[in-house]
């Protein structure tokens, strides 16, 4: 019998040229869907960011429901040395932290602060603490070391620190005030803030924003320090948000030029701080009555301004 041999089998590969071209096919639709990667993910930070600030908003109106109104911004001098953030621990589910506080004790002495630790209090990792599209870092490597925040109240037009009397250019009066402030800017006498207080209607007047943590582990930069009554708790609407202007801080301890172009910061007193974030182009913000928007950093001056005051009467386009 005669046996023929079998026909070789033709074997297909793609050549090395057909090779490329599909890489390059691949690296093109990976280029164009990347960005569209990328605002899909920073919306939904926004949106956790949003919803972290209406727990926030929302704690504060708890608290008012109980006593009558808004907690004190933050105290020192012949006061305790306290800020807004634990009197609201009851009022954001971290009844563990607030029944284990003692409100007539300084933040950074115990239960808030156990030194060289971050098993204080203040030392807590609350979620609703940070935004998430920042990258600042807590302070963890001093002997007073605590959780830093994005989450501010508003200061109004004041300045921090500002004793000056109105003739000398001074802020701390009545038509510079927001929902949080120090009479004549004593710390030692934080302004009592009811909701009564709030005659320029609670739309229309700014509660909480955000604000960008420091990039140290170090107690070097008072950024997000939200414990501190010296830290950067709060922000001020004179001047607008995530503003090229620089945040005033009083000591060249306490700051460090990060070479972030979204914090800008120098040596000033009185001092001042922006609202910011890294969401482009827009901060969140919470307004007196519990409502949470977004505010474009193009927003006048004059308008954030007058959202930033509690009683001056001014009519306010925000849109």
């Amino acid at each position: 019998m005669l046996t023929f041999p079998k026909p070789a089998t033709r074997r297909y590969a793609f050549t090395l040229i057909e090779l490329l071209v599909v890489i390059a096919i691949i690296a093109i639709l990976i280029g164009l869907l990347l960005p569209a990667v990328q605002k899909v993910r920073e919306a939904a930070a926004r949106m956790k960011c949003q919803n972290h600030m209406k727990q926030w908003a929302l704690a504060m109106h708890g608290y008012h429901d109980s006593l009558g109104q808004f907690p004190k911004g933050s105290s020192n001098g012949s006061a305790l040395r306290q800020t807004w953030v634990m009197y609201l621990w009851a009022y954001v589910e971290q009844n563990s932290l607030a029944s284990n506080n003692d409100l007539s004790r300084h933040f950074y002495l115990t239960p808030g602060t156990i030194g060289n630790t971050m098993n204080g209090l203040c030392g807590a990792r609350v979620p609703i603490y940070y935004c998430p599209s920042d990258n600042g870092i807590d302070l963890t490597t001093t002997f007073y070391q605590r959780t830093r925040g994005n989450y501010v109240v508003c200061w109004g037009n004041a300045l921090y620190d500002d004793r000056r009397p109105a003739a000398s250019g001074g802020t701390a009066g009545t038509a510079n005030f927001g929902m949080f402030h120090h009479i004549g800017g004593v710390r030692a006498n934080p302004g009592i803030v009811r909701m009564a207080s709030l005659t320029d209607g609670t739309s229309n007047t700014l509660m909480l924003s955000e604000s960008l943590m420091a990039k140290s582990a170090a107690d070097d930069d008072w950024r997000g320090d939200i414990h501190n009554d010296d830290g950067v708790f709060r922000f001020h609407t004179n001047i607008t948000p995530n503003s090229t202007s620089p945040d005033l801080i009083s000591s060249t301890n306490y700051f460090r030029q990060n070479g972030d172009p979204l914090m800008p910061v120098a040596l000033g007193n009185p001092q001042r701080a922006a609202a910011r974030s890294r969401h482009s182009g827009v901060v969140n913000a919470a307004l007196g009555d519990g409502s949470v928007r977004t505010f474009r950093n193009a927003i006048s001056a004059q308008t954030w301004a007058a959202l930033g005051t509690i009683s001056n009467g001014e009519v306010v386009n925000a849109d």
